[in-house]
């Protein structure tokens, strides 16, 4: 039960993310794609990439305190 609570809260703080933030997390983790498949699908640069998934842990590590 504990472990079904703490995805619902992951998933829930996931969609509290922005968008291109949120896009950028999933790809990473659930695609499993590198910093530069991402940068190149999205037409961004590796940089923007690595500072929405330093952006998303933060925000998610937030959200999960509380």
């Amino acid at each position: 039960l504990e472990g079904k609570e703490l995805q619902q809260k992951i998933n829930s703080a996931i969609q509290e993310l922005p968008v291109q933030c949120r896009t950028v997390f999933l790809l990473s983790r659930e695609n499993q794609l590198s910093n530069k498949e991402i940068a190149d699908q999205l037409n961004i640069s590796v940089n923007t990439v690595e500072q929405h998934i330093r952006k998303a842990r933060r925000l998610l590590r937030e959200g999960l305190k509380s």
